[in-house]
């Protein structure tokens, strides 16, 4: 077993949140290491949908230009078909940009090679195995790297290593949410046809299907439904995906009749996770090691990127008064700033599950479009929910 310098900071995980928060930190002086067993480019399973509020961070991360460069498909609001079909759309107004929609593989591989110019250690093929402790405090991390287990220890360790994150569980953080047992299966097409500048979400069949245009004729199509519903799928994903769509979505699967499906589908769950803190003694959580939850409002990459940033004034804070080991403020700031996002998303959550509710408010909204794209400003990250939400708006949305 081999042994490394003792560094500043250890970021397990090299996806938005890892290397977003390894980005900062080294740009604020630190010397810091990054780990992810994959090697890049990677797919990874995701929406792809990247709402307005990220472009912030990303501007703070210096990559906007390259990320231009990429010509993601701009996505100016959101479109959503209740039960019963009726439709509405909400716009992102008054934003200097739209979100956007890119493949998951692509941003990763731009952020960490942004990582790699600003000098951090950035080691690929390296998976995270252990949590190391000094006196029930983390000091660093095992890792396998194609050969014998290594050690790296860190002032900080930063887990982000996703919703399996072994940081996370480690330090038995990280738990499934009891109520939300759900998965998710995603394919990619070619030729799909009625794409615009809008994601879409189309709710029923027992959960929802959430289509995010990659161009004028390609697009991410995914479906979100309970987890023992996966049953059906008899080891035959690809037939089952299918199937799912054109039985329960039936709108979707006729726009897709024609379209060509680019390579098998993929199935990830359980989705929702809950943290029970975000820190400990030495560490740090970011991105879905942190809790994730229903990707309904697909705000996963931008929570990613504001809670790096968030981690990265924590964490730049304790190793300049030489106290990383109280990383609690952390745990406080991260609430303060998701609290009401995360009450927004559980009463979607609530209109989801009730067919009847969910065509109620779609008409409800098909004729207030100020209303839906106020809501629509909330779930692009924009608009802050703690004004948004309260008695005034459920007045407006379920009065008849």
């Amino acid at each position: 077993m081999s042994g490394d310098g003792l560094r500043d900071v250890i970021v397990a995980g090299g996806g938005p949140a890892g290397c977003a928060a390894a980005i900062l930190l080294k740009e604020r002086g630190h010397d810091v290491l990054l780990l992810d067993a994959a090697r890049f480019p990677r797919d990874k399973i995701c929406g792809e949908s990247v709402s307005p509020g990220a472009w912030s961070v990303l501007r703070d991360l210096g990559v906007v230009p390259r990320l231009e460069a990429l010509h993601p498909w701009p996505l100016r609001g959101m479109a959503l078909t209740s039960p019963d079909g009726t439709s509405f759309e909400g716009r992102y107004r008054g934003i200097q940009a739209p979100g956007f929609a890119i493949r998951r593989e692509s941003l990763d591989l731009l952020l960490l090679e942004r990582a790699r110019e600003c000098g951090v250690e950035v080691r690929e093929g390296a998976r995270v195995c252990d949590v190391l402790f000094h006196g029930g405090v983390v000091g660093g991390v095992f890792f396998e790297n194609g050969g014998g287990p290594e050690c790296a220890r860190g002032r900080i360790v930063i887990g982000a290593e996703g919703r399996r994150s072994v940081v996370a569980r480690r330090l038995a953080l990280l738990r499934e949410d009891p109520s939300l047992r759900k998965f998710a299966v995603r394919g990619y097409w070619e030729g799909m046809q009625g794409l615009s500048e809008h994601g879409e979400m189309h709710v029923g069949g027992g959960g929802y299907c959430g289509i995010a245009p990659l161009s004028a004729t390609r697009a991410n199509v995914a479906f979100v439904l309970d987890r023992r519903e996966l049953t059906r799928a008899g080891g035959d994903l690809a037939g089952f995906y299918e199937r799912t769509i054109a039985e329960r979505w039936p709108r979707v699967g006729e726009r897709l009749r024609r379209a060509e499906r680019q390579g098998p589908p993929r199935a990830i769950g359980p989705l929702a996770l809950k943290a029970r803190h975000v820190s400990a003694p030495g560490s740090l959580l970011v991105g879905d090691a942190a809790g994730f939850h229903d990707p309904f409002t697909g705000e996963g990459v931008t929570l990613a990127l504001r809670s790096a940033a968030i981690a990265c004034e924590t964490a730049d804070a304790a190793l300049r008064s030489g106290r990383a080991t109280d990383l609690s403020s952390y745990d406080r700031r991260r609430h303060a700033a998701t609290r009401d996002k995360f009450r927004f998303n559980r009463l979607l959550q609530h209109v989801v599950a009730w067919p009847g509710l969910a065509d109620h408010l779609a008409r409800r909204l098909a004729t207030r479009p100020a209303l839906a794209d106020r809501l629509v400003g909330v779930a692009g990250d924009f608009v802050p929910a703690r004004t948004a939400i309260g008695p005034s708006l459920l007045w407006d949305l379920l009065r008849s």
